[in-house]
């Protein structure tokens, strides 16, 4: 049975709302990395920078991924103060491509580079479920999909759906298309209301509609060619020449 890697975040819930007939692995999306390189799992709905720097290792599922076309809500700079005058941002260990974007902002944005501290700083970057709790605690809230959309005029892709290309052709083709039915499935009851999300609804129904987009057209692929240009200046690797996508059989 592939092993497939799941984000504990609220983000991902489409994708894994009916997907049935997979080994499900659960963790951040640092240790899902880990897996994925490990061999401990097959599959995982990762950060997109973990296709930068291995490649080789990876096909990427067509049509699915977890981005944003504008705000994307839950990847959040909370500040105590305006960005122009950020001397110190305390950085979430749990995710590198949030971390390399909010250095593309800050410097292509705002022409300004931050001190990272391991403390309290003048601002956090923070993702996922405890952004979105967060997100009306501080005077100031940078959305670095909106920031990204401002500079570019493009959507962010935060994470890929990767699969490590041993693994069996005819099971990631299940794959994909179980991943597909499920995001369907999740929008058709969204929409008849037969979901009952925790919190505010008003928001949770926003956040799915208008801040989340799951899929992986050209406009993304553009998007990733230019953040992996990006990424190659910061780390000096080799930005990947064409990523690779996975064809179904």
């Amino acid at each position: 049975m592939l092993r497939v890697g799941k984000v504990g975040y609220l983000n991902t819930l489409p994708l894994f709302y009916r997907l049935d007939g997979f080994e499900i692995v659960e963790g951040h999306p640092s240790e899902l990395v880990k897996l994925l390189r490990e061999g401990k799992i097959e599959a995982g709905i990762v950060s997109s920078v973990e296709y930068f720097f291995n490649p080789e290792s990876y096909w990427v599922l067509p049509n699915i991924s977890v981005s944003s076309k504008g705000s994307v809500c839950s990847v959040l700079l909370l500040s105590k103060k305006p960005m122009k005058v950020i001397k110190k941002v305390r950085i979430t260990p749990n995710s590198m491509t949030s971390r390399y974007l909010l250095t593309f902002i800050l410097k292509e944005g705002y022409g300004i580079l931050p001190e990272e501290t391991p403390e309290e700083g003048d601002a956090f970057l923070v993702i996922g479920d405890e952004a979105i709790d967060f997100r009306n605690r501080f005077p100031y809230v940078y959305d670095l999909g909106e920031e990204w959309f401002k500079l570019t005029k493009l959507p962010f892709v935060f994470a890929l759906f990767l699969v490590r290309k041993e693994a069996p052709r005819e099971a990631v083709s299940e794959l994909l298309r179980g991943l597909k039915l499920s995001v369907r499935r999740f929008f058709e009851d969204l929409k008849l209301g037969k979901l009952k999300l925790e919190g505010d609804s008003d928001f949770m129904k926003r956040y799915f509609c208008e801040c989340i987009d799951y899929s992986l057209g050209e406009e993304h692929m553009r998007s990733l060619n230019l953040f992996f240009s990006f990424m190659k200046k910061e780390t000096g690797k080799p930005a990947p020449e064409v990523i690779s996508l996975f064809h179904p059989l």
